[in-house]
């Protein structure tokens, strides 16, 4: 190079430079001056808003505008930014930058737009076009790309992306999104990189299409991502991406808005799957990929599509399964050409998606069903038939639940768009595992061809025209097939020709699930040997509701029928019995059960009619029945060979049976998992005139006839009739649990007889005491019974037992033992051998039981009330009694339970609680009696509602009786109304207490601080008496409260017809109404006050008070008064005046005298008995109204009336005595007395005198006129009971 022309590019270069440096410095300082001119510009709105139309090509406003320098240029904050004409398109606020230098250069903008957090939609609609919405302006109609194109580029900052696909499953959102978009006319440009989170791999896309014909460009990218990010863009039919890392790209060409074509790259690795759920509370099922290679392009046009894979490679690259080369098309043209495919994992990716549904997922995933296809060609064309070929090979699904498994089936399949066939192949060996089934796997092989074709609209039906199948042991041909669908499981419909076989063999196919573990040991130890030939069977029916079951009377639901023949079997029908040998017979499988009839032999005894039936594998219970006919003596060593030897040898070998005899045989074993289950059996032998014999006790009988029964338990032999000596007897025999009648008993033996009481207690000398009381002659069982042995080796005890329902026997004991010769009772006594020292237990059926022993010459004896045996032993000496009972009669058990000194048993102590304790006439509810020792006596203590308080009982008889008593609410039988009418003959025949010798009463000092005698509070008491010569003597009774003092004396002498009863009571009460309230006649008076005297005797105790043999008087003196309202009737008058109603007017019951009630100033008279008559001749009852006069008498007995009755209105209340008297419509139980009253207008009422006769339930009224009898002044009262 010459000097020249270096000194003139030297120029050149520093030219340029200088150049360069100026430039920059004018640009340096352009900017100042720029930045300078911003506060000039935001004064100027409307320029920028000029300036920014004329790029835009249409008018912008804006409300604000704010200036910014960057070292870009000058940015434009704009608020309400609008462009176009009448408010245009609406942006709101955004920031324009003016790109200064940026500008200059080609292809670049001068200005760019941006927005930030602007949200867009990606949209697929139905027919495949893809839109972007959201864009400024689109929702006013508004072209947005025509506002955008002027404005420059359009920046999106912070904004977020929602993608709505439908057709393809896809509803993500994407939470921030960059984005860069170009306009120029029709051509679009845009870049955007996306994130689903800010810390996580981004996705980059750019996209060149053409927004009028919708044709164009697309790639995306991701790049070395953690997949779970995007599992919502990949989510298909409920599947999404849990975890994995991986890289993707993607080309994309769009043709009319819509894909033509899409070519995939992806280098997935450690993809974990998540299904869709299974269902509430279940986990989500997974599946993971341990490595994905693909290289793929799908190609769409319209419907259809095609799909080529050069590189398809599943799996860890040492096990990776190669599908390079796939192909696949769909629409009018379908077609699928591989070579091999490993279809597993591709069974479990569809399975994890949510169009099967839930249980059928759940099978395939559990199951894990695996298969090699090869060779695969399906093809269709057009609408042509669907044609389908491959190579099955290794065919396996895993057991799940109760549902098989199945592995190593192969074979060929060919099918079209109707149905297919497939041929098995005959040397591969099929593995059948069913554990909960069948138990051990089945290895068979098949021979034979299989179809299936379409069975309506959505059913499968697969059947063979003949099917050979081979396993070990077995082989049979089959026909049939099953179908599928129809809203249920698979049904099957297979016939079924069985090859002779070895018994042994059919434990292969025992349905295990279904029966009880029982019952599959049962079945696999008793078919010991045996042959089965002609086996045919027959299936029909929907599986699930295999084995068909009619349990509960349910109708099955299908039928399982299997049949064979069974040769010379032997079967051990229970391990401890002896096994059936030589059967042959029939034997049938239906549904769920199975029944064999046949013969056989058990230990030499034939066995005709054997019939054994398990009717339910899942509820099983076998059923064995046979006969027999034959020797005596070898049934019963068929007996001693069974188990019923080990709890009854004893009994067995000492028993014998000589002669023929027939029996029955019955077995029921319970196959279920209950260890403690046994065998149920029975049957019956029965006798003809054998010889009978019971070594042990010398027993022998001849010409014995009847049944004796038999099960597991022992036997029993009740009332057969024999012959013992040439005398006819009745014998019973049984031994072991449910037979004897005692649990403690081994065996018993029994012999009716009718036997007097006295010979039997004579028997039991711990039982003398009871001599006295027990009368009488009843039938009796006597049994001969040995006790359960406590060691081995060791007989039990022998005891001998007696029985009896006592009638023909009276027993004269205390309540509740006292029974009549008539009554029934079952009774039991129990002893044992030797007598001298022994036991002996009493029950009288659930009233009570006794214990009672004898040792050194001291008698115990144990009593308990409301059962029928005694738990604890008897004390030493003495008399002990507890329990409950129904009914006590207090004061004869104490009679009895005194004389330690040996007129009786002494007391050691009595806790007894009675329902209804029967003291002193009366009965007191729910009271505890406690007696023990105490001092020279017995406490006895009371604990009730009604009764409470001690009674100390002296051993000395001479010495009193002491009570002190908190209280003693005195129920009665009946009320005292009821008493006195009830008729004698009811009362007396019945009474016990006319047996009780009052002079045996000990004194008596009795003090209540409670009495009431029923609804009567009678307040403090006090009773006091003492012995006589003949009888008892009341020396004092008293009562006392507020509105009642009551005092009494009198005497009880005699006993039975010889018994007397004397009685002074004298009455003064300051609330009449309340004391004939309490009486129990109700509440007849209202108020009233006044005395009563009555003097008395009556034949028997003072319990059979009977009016109808009383002899005495009543006299009363009552004031203040007003009998109570009663129904309306004039005639209730004659109730009030009758004599003959005396018993009941004895204590004031004037209810039913007036409907209205009736006042009386006083009621003043006296009535006599005498001869089982009363008579009256001065009753008065004055009131304000009326006086009425009562003379006559009526007789008890008869029960017949023979009064007269004066009514004397007083004039100066005439009205109201007529209103008080007639109240009420006529009565019927009145006639003609009511009529006879009421007839005239009341204006004549007068003094009247009525004649009453006739029964008391029917009387005749008669109506005379009034003839004036003498009376006592009205003015002043008679005089007291007292002067008189």
């Amino acid at each position: 190079m010459t000097t020249p022309l270096r000194r003139r590019l030297r120029f050149a270069g520093n030219s340029v430079w200088y150049l360069v440096v100026a430039l920059v410095v004018a640009m340096a300082l352009g900017a100042v001056a720029f930045q300078q001119a911003l506060a000039m510009v935001e004064r100027h709105p409307a320029r920028v808003a000029a300036w920014l139309g004329e790029r835009a090509g249409r008018p912008v406003a804006f409300d604000a505008l704010h200036t910014e320098w960057t070292r870009r240029g000058p940015l434009l904050r704009l608020e309400g930014l609008r462009v176009g004409e009448g408010g245009g398109v609406s942006i709101g606020e955004a920031e324009i930058l003016v790109a200064q230098y940026e500008g200059l250069l080609p292809g670049r903008s001068f200005t760019e737009l941006r927005l930030r957090g602007l949200h867009l939609s990606l949209v697929r609609e139905d027919d495949g076009r893809w839109q972007v919405r959201g864009l400024p302006g689109q929702d006013s109609g508004e072209d947005p790309f025509a506002v955008l194109e002027g404005l420059g580029e359009l920046q999106v900052l912070g904004g977020g992306l929602e993608i709505h696909a439908p057709g393809l499953g896809i509803d993500a959102s994407i939470p921030r999104i960059d984005l860069r978009m170009r306009v120029d006319g029709p051509r679009v440009r845009a870049a955007t990189r996306a994130w689903m989170q800010d810390d996580a791999t981004p996705v980059d896309a750019v996209v060149d299409v053409d927004r009028t014909r919708g044709d164009g460009r697309l790639h995306a990218a991701l790049r070395d991502a953690d997949l779970a990010t995007w599992s919502d863009l990949a989510r298909h039919g409920g599947v999404a991406i849990e975890s994995g890392r991986g890289r993707a790209q993607a080309w994309a060409t769009l043709r009319g808005h819509r894909i033509a074509s899409v070519t995939a790259d992806a280098e997935l690795a450690n993809v974990v799957l998540r299904g869709a759920s299974l269902g509430e509370g279940r986990e989500p099922p997974r599946q993971r990929v341990d490595g994905l290679s693909l290289l793929a392009r799908v190609d769409v046009d319209g419907d259809d599509w095609q799909l080529v894979a050069p590189r398809l490679r599943i799996g860890p690259r040492a096990s990776e399964q190669v599908l390079d080369g796939l192909e696949a098309a769909g629409g009018d043209r379908f077609a699928l050409r591989a070579r091999r495919i490993d279809a597993g994992p591709l069974i479990a990716a569809f399975a994890l998606g949510e169009q099967l549904p839930a249980g059928l997922r759940a099978w395939l995933l559990a199951a894990a069903p695996t298969v090699v296809l090869h060779d695969i060609d399906v093809s269709r064309e057009g609408a042509g038939r669907l044609q389908a070929s491959a190579r099955v090979e290794a065919l396996r699904f895993d057991t799940v639940d109760d549902t098989p498994g199945l592995s190593g089936l192969g074979g060929v399949l060919r099918g079209d768009g109707d149905g297919f066939a497939f041929t098995p192949d005959p040397e591969a060996r099929l593995r059948f595992d069913w554990p909960s089934g069948f138990g051990a796997a089945h290895v068979i092989r098949l021979r034979g061809d299989v179809a299936g074709w379409r069975d309506g609209d959505a059913g499968l039906r697969i059947e063979t025209p003949s099917l050979r199948v081979e396993g070990e042991g077995y082989a049979a041909d089959v026909r049939g097939g099953m179908r599928f669908g129809g809203g249920r499981g698979p049904a099957i419909d297979l016939v079924a020709g069985i090859d002779e076989a070895m018994v042994p063999v059919a434990k292969k196919f025992w349905v295990r699930h279904r029966m009880s573990d029982a019952t599959e040991q049962w079945l696999d130890d008793a078919l010991v040997s045996g042959r089965v030939r002609g086996g045919r069977a027959v299936v029909s029916g929907e599986l699930e509701d295999w084995p068909f079951s009619a349990l509960e009377g349910a109708q099955a639901k299908g039928v399982f029928d299997a049949r064979g023949e069974l040769v010379d079997m032997v079967v051990k029908f229970q391990p401890d019995w002896p096994a059936a040998e030589r059967l042959n017979g029939i034997a049938r499988f239906h549904n769920d059960g199975f029944t064999v009839d046949g013969a056989a032999e058990l230990s030499g005894v034939p066995a005709t009619g054997l019939h054994a039936a398990l009717p339910h594998y899942s509820r099983a219970r076998l059923a064995i029945r046979a006969t027999t006919d034959g020797e005596g003596a070898k049934v019963l060593s068929l007996l001693r060979a069974s188990p019923l030897h080990a709890g009854h040898g004893e009994a067995l070998d000492n028993l014998s049976v000589e002669g023929r005899i027939a029996a029955t045989f019955a077995m029921d074993l319970p196959l279920d998992d209950d260890p403690r289950t046994v065998p149920a059996i029975s049957g019956e032998v029965q006798l003809h005139g054998a010889t009978l014999a019971e070594q042990r006790w010398k027993l022998a009988f001849n010409e014995v006839r009847g049944a004796v029964r038999y099960d597991q338990h022992g036997f029993s032999a009740d009332s057969l009739a024999a012959v013992r000596e040439e005398h006819p007897a009745s014998v019973s025999l049984r031994a072991g649990d449910q037979h004897v009648r005692d649990g403690a008993h081994a065996f018993e033996a029994d012999i009716d007889a009718m036997l007097p009481a006295s010979d039997l207690l004579a028997q039991a000398p711990e039982l003398d005491w009871l001599a006295p009381h027990v009368r009488g002659s009843s039938r009796w069982t006597l049994g001969l019974a040995v006790l359960q042995s406590t060691r081995a080796g060791v007989a039990g005890q022998t005891r001998l037992q007696l029985r009896s329902n006592l009638v023909g026997t009276t027993l004269d004991l205390p309540q509740p033992l006292r029974k009549p010769a008539a009554e029934p009772l079952a009774t039991t006594v129990q002893t044992t051998f030797p007598l001298e020292g022994g036991e002996v237990a009493v029950g009288f059926g659930q009233r009570l039981a006794l214990r009672a022993r004898e040792r050194n010459g001291r008698t115990g004896v144990r009593v308990m009330l409301g059962t029928s045996t005694v738990t604890e032993a008897p004390p030493e000496s003495g008399l002990v009694a507890t329990g409950r009972t129904p009914a006590l009669d207090a004061i004869d058990w104490a009679t009895l339970a005194t004389g330690g000194d040996g007129d009786g048993l002494a007391l050691r102590g009595i806790d007894v609680t009675a329902d209804r304790l029967q003291l002193l006439g009366s009965q007191f509810p729910r009271t505890r009696v406690l007696a023990a020792p105490e001092g020279d006596g017995v406490r006895v203590t009371f604990d009730g509602p009604a009764l409470a308080g001690r009674v100390q009982l002296p051993d000395d008889r001479a010495a009193p009786v002491v009570a002190r008593l908190q209280r003693m609410h005195w129920a009665s039988a009946a009320p005292l109304a009821d008493a006195a009418s009830a008729p004698r003959a009811t009362r007396v025949a019945t009474d016990p207490e006319d047996e009780i010798d009052p002079a045996a009463i000990p004194p008596l000092r009795i003090e209540v601080d409670d009495l009431r005698f029923g609804a009567l509070a009678l307040g403090t008491a006090s009773l006091h008496t003492q012995p006589t010569a003949t009888g008892l003597q009341i020396d004092r009774l008293q009562a006392r409260s507020d509105a009642q003092r009551i005092d009494a004396s009198g005497s009880w002498s005699g006993r039975g017809a010889a018994a007397r009863t004397q009685l002074s009571l004298a009455v003064d009460s300051a609330d009449v109404g309340a004391l004939v309230e309490g009486a129990g006649f109700g509440r007849r008076i209202h108020g009233g006050k006044g005395a009563l005297r009555f003097d008395a005797q009556w034949p028997h105790s003072p319990a059979a008070f009977d009016i109808g043999t009383l002899e005495g008087n009543l006299t009363v003196a009552l004031r203040d008064g007003r009998l109570a309202e009663v129904e309306p009737g004039a005639g209730r008058v004659l109730g009030l005046l009758s004599v003959a109603e005396l018993p009941r007017r004895m204590m004031l019951d004037f209810r039913d005298f007036f409907s209205s009630g009736f006042a009386f100033n006083r009621i003043d008279g006296a009535v006599a008995f005498a001869r089982g008559e009363a008579r009256s001749d001065d009753m008065v009852i004055d009131g304000p109204a009326a006086e009425l006069r009562i003379q006559g008498r009526s007789d008890l007995r008869a029960q017949t009336h023979d009064q007269r009755i004066d009514v004397l209105p007083k004039t100066g209340n005439l009205l109201p005595a007529v209103g008080a008297i007639a109240g009420g419509p006529v009565g019927a139980a009145v006639g003609a007395v009511a009529n006879a009253v009421l007839r005239g207008p009341l204006g004549e009422l007068n003094a009247k005198t009525y004649r009453v006769t006739g029964m008391w339930d029917d009387p005749k009224v008669e109506v005379r006129d009034h003839q004036p009898v003498p009376r006592a002044s009205s003015s002043s009262p008679p005089a007291s009971p007292e002067a008189r």
